[in-house]
């Protein structure tokens, strides 16, 4: 299927096919959870855990773990399954989870964030102690233990959060932000951190079978403002933060869609929960932008549509730019003239996403990719929806290829087709109509749930707000709203595409 999915405000239109039958949902990530208090939760809580379930994809992950239930949450259907253990340090979690433990567990993905009661941790009264030579071989063998069973584990290591304990002359400890993060000691000899271990680690043992990412929660969080009293764990804003950072990192090996903005300027936003969005340059001030799969690689990178004085060019890359990065096509091609509306989708599946062009309602789509300027050919035309509709490619029965959706932004109401008809075929009226938005929405189109069938999205610019629903009604229903979140840092003039990056 198409994991695509570009969109400023959709297509109208309708159609006359049977209902396919739809496929069952697929398998969620399954994901241990690895660690001591701060995995667990205190006073109440439960840790990061909560907020990390509540900002992924419903349906998309399983936690793993075989320790009690800890803390309230307040979300409907939270897994409580974890294997954090308050006050553990690694060679202690190591063993416990050992033999029948939760190593034994079925698990595709790990989140290991261990390391802070360990003797560089905290002040306990410890004696200070060079991690290289203590505890350098109880990561190493926590890493072992993950991929005894599960050799193809996904291993994402944190670098750990900071605390605030400072340091100890009496006991030797030289405060968090040597034993966690390199320093000198108290004679201004060079210290090896906890995080400088983990890293070591992360590079000399990632494996094509079994990588290992590692997963910096340092970065935008701060010890005054997102640590509880205690200064060792993380308070409200503190475990949003680690979740959105866990939810970042994660992203790639979840196979569902997600929203991305993108500014007139060709500025484009990836929303990570509670840190700054991830930024790219593509494009060219009032060109139209794109996302799509278009080498078949399983991810979508941008590409944007210029409309000129000789027609309408695509420039398409299949590398997704650095945060910061300005990204640069790799190939190019002609299809379309001004005025024409571009959009993305499979019409083949042969998993490459290509173009279409809504025509005041005559619908062109091509199976064809070109370069240095040349057009491409138009495999199907037909007509659907009426002038001022927008079209957006969609996998509506999750069986094969994309067909469409339109969507009238003038009031929210959408038309759907299973199918690609023939050359010159109009698409009547029928059942399949639904309500999802309300005048002034930016539509798009997506698989929020990867169950297999794109569903739509909209950015909602009056608030800042994205709407997505996993529903697909018909007979001039409303769709439900199945999630909602805000983006604080988005603008009224910017349009929404969606895809699997």
């Amino acid at each position: 299927m198409s994991r695509w999915t570009y969109i400023t405000t959709a297509v109208l239109a309708l159609a006359l096919v049977l209902v396919a039958p739809q496929p069952a949902d697929a398998a969620p990530l399954r994901v241990l959870l690895v660690g001591d208090s701060i995995t667990e939760g205190t006073d109440g809580d439960t840790g990061y855990r909560c907020d990390l379930w509540g900002t992924l994809p419903t349906g998309s992950v399983d936690f793993l773990g075989l320790r009690p239930a800890n803390g309230s949450c307040g979300l409907g259907g939270f897994d409580t399954d974890h294997d954090g253990r308050g006050g553990a340090t690694t060679a202690e979690r190591t063993t416990e989870m050992n033999g029948a433990g939760s190593f034994a567990l079925s698990y595709d993905a790990a989140l290991v964030h261990i390391g802070t009661n360990d003797k560089n941790g905290v002040d306990f009264g410890w004696t200070q102690s060079y991690v290289s030579g203590t505890l350098e071989p109880a990561y190493r063998n926590l890493i072992a233990n993950l991929r005894q069973n599960n050799p193809s584990v996904t291993i994402y290591l944190a670098q750990l959060i900071p605390c605030g304990f400072e340091a100890n002359p009496s006991t030797g400890f030289l405060g968090c932000d040597v034993t966690h993060d390199g320093g000198l000691d108290n004679n201004g000899q060079p210290v090896e951190g906890i995080n400088d271990v983990w890293a070591r680690i992360a590079a000399d043992s990632s494996t094509g079978q079994s990588p290992i990412v590692l997963v910096d929660h340092r970065q935008g969080f701060s010890t005054s403002a997102d640590l509880k009293a205690d200064s060792v764990h993380p308070n409200a804003s503190g475990r949003a933060k680690m979740a959105g950072t866990w939810a970042a990192a994660l992203a790639p090996q979840l196979p569902t869609d997600e929203v991305l903005l993108v500014e007139p300027n060709g500025r484009w936003h990836i929303r990570v929960p509670g840190q700054p969005d991830r930024t790219f340059w593509y494009g060219n001030p009032g060109d139209v932008p794109l996302f799509g799969d278009w080498d078949g690689d399983g991810t979508a990178t941008p590409g944007m549509w210029r409309s000129g004085p000789g027609g309408g060019f695509a420039y398409l890359t299949n590398a997704l730019p650095a945060n910061g990065a300005v990204g640069v096509a790799q190939f190019n091609y002609f299809f379309g003239i001004p005025g024409d509306q571009v959009f993305v989708g499979d019409w083949n599946n042969d998993g490459k996403d290509t173009l279409g062009i809504n025509r005041g309602g005559h619908i062109f789509l091509t199976d064809s990719h070109a370069d240095n300027g040349v057009p491409v050919p138009t495999n199907y035309d037909f007509w659907f929806g009426a002038p001022g509709d927008r079209a957006f490619g969609a996998n509506t029965d999750g069986i094969e290829g994309d067909s469409l959706i339109l969507y009238r932004p003038t009031n929210g109401f959408s038309y759907y087709t299973h199918e690609i008809p023939g050359s010159g075929d109009v698409i009547t009226a029928g059942n399949k109509t639904f309500f999802f938005g309300q005048a002034g929405d930016r539509f798009t189109v997506g698989d929020w749930n990867d169950d297999g069938r794109d569903t739509p999205g909209i950015y909602r610019p009056d608030n800042s707000t994205v709407y997505l629903t996993n529903d697909l009604p018909t007979g001039g229903q409303p769709a439900l709203v199945s999630d909602s979140y805000q983006w604080p840092s988005a603008s009224s003039n910017w349009q929404p595409v969606a895809g699997d990056w």
